[in-house]
């Protein structure tokens, strides 16, 4: 009965929309604590989560130093209204997120998506400065 579950729940996920899924990450800020890279895996696709892991490697803070899904650190709420998706195959899209942080403070952010065995995932964050986090990472962790 579990790997029936478990099965439709993989299947769903894999079926679900870059809108829907970019909405589900999001839905997890409204849980106290929420981090994305508690377990980056479920988040963003492998290869910017193997970049991820390797600039947080040794103990050390690496070039990623806030949430890169809302380009802070800190912040009195966060509310995300994804503005734009454009899907221009069935295995890549691109979303552009506002992301509200309260008094007002906000950030426009482009998510770029694509479709994985897992369902999509996020392989890379453009912040307002439209810099690749995925290239920042790789530069990093070639330069450590």
């Amino acid at each position: 009965m579990i790997l029936v579950a478990l099965t439709l729940l993989t299947a769903a996920q894999a079926a679900q929309s870059p809108r829907g899924f970019i909405e589900q990450v999001y839905s997890g800020y409204r849980q106290d604590g929420f981090n994305p890279l508690a377990d980056p895996k479920l988040y963003f696709s492998p290869e910017l989560t193997a970049a991820i892991a390797k600039d947080s490697s040794g103990g050390e803070v690496g070039y990623l130093d806030g949430d890169p899904l809302c380009d802070c650190q800190d912040y009195d709420r966060l509310a995300a209204k994804v503005v734009t998706i454009l899907q221009p195959s069935a295995k890549a899209a691109t979303a552009h997120v506002h992301v509200d942080l309260g008094q007002h403070e906000g950030r426009d952010l482009e998510l770029r998506l694509i479709m994985t065995p897992s369902g999509w995932r996020i392989s890379d964050v453009l912040g307002p400065d439209h810099r690749s986090l995925l290239r920042a990472l790789q530069s990093a962790n070639a330069r450590r």
